[in-house]
């Protein structure tokens, strides 16, 4: 069995208007040794991103960018100023890798 783990994001152009998205497929079962490291990112992105938001707004910034990520069929909009750890990592490589 070679189950996709789909990793889709994109990010809002922010200021200058311009937009990035990628996406990224990833086999849970019987991975390639270069899918493993990721895999473990995007199950560590998901732990992150499903803990309750504590922000009180203060990570909104005006034109700045917004990053929608869906992983695995888990859908997740964060704003460029609270994208830390493990998801912004997993984010800004799928962005690289679709150029």
């Amino acid at each position: 069995m070679n189950e996709l783990f789909i990793v889709r994001v994109q990010r809002s152009g922010g200021v200058a208007g311009i937009s990035r998205a990628g996406v990224l497929e990833l086999h849970v079962h019987d991975s390639p040794p270069e899918d493993e490291p990721w895999v473990r990112l995007a199950n560590g992105a998901l732990e992150q991103l499903r803990r309750p938001d504590t922000d009180d707004g203060a990570g909104q910034v005006r034109d700045a960018f917004n990053w929608f990520l869906s992983i695995d069929g888990e859908d997740h909009r964060v704003p460029d100023t609270l994208l830390t750890g493990p998801a912004r990592q997993l984010a800004e490589h799928v962005i690289r890798t679709a150029r």
